[in-house]
């Protein structure tokens, strides 16, 4: 699993999109999309589905933050594997 910060989309009705991120073998067949507002994408729902596209709106952390990975896991693990049949890691299983 890794992530592509700033990915670019350019949809079918050529309309660009650009995420935070974007998480191969998370959730849809071409990974789970990563915004900061959903009106970034309002509009476009279908269209990034239609692509084989999961996506998720974050809020950006605050600079106190401590990272929490178990969060983190117990998210991925909602959107679910759609990566290659015996490459899930171990902790999502």
């Amino acid at each position: 699993m890794q992530a592509e910060l700033g990915f670019r989309l350019v949809l079918p009705s050529g309309q660009v999109i650009v995420t935070v991120a974007r998480i191969a073998d998370l959730g849809s067949p071409n990974g789970m999309l990563l915004f900061r507002a959903y009106d970034e994408i309002r509009g476009h729902v279908k269209e990034l589905q239609d692509a084989g596209y999961g996506f998720s709106v974050v809020d950006e952390p605050r600079p106190d933050e401590e990272f929490d990975m178990i969060s983190f896991q117990d998210m991925f693990r909602d959107w679910g594997w759609s990566g290659r049949l015996g490459a899930k890691p171990a902790w999502m299983r």
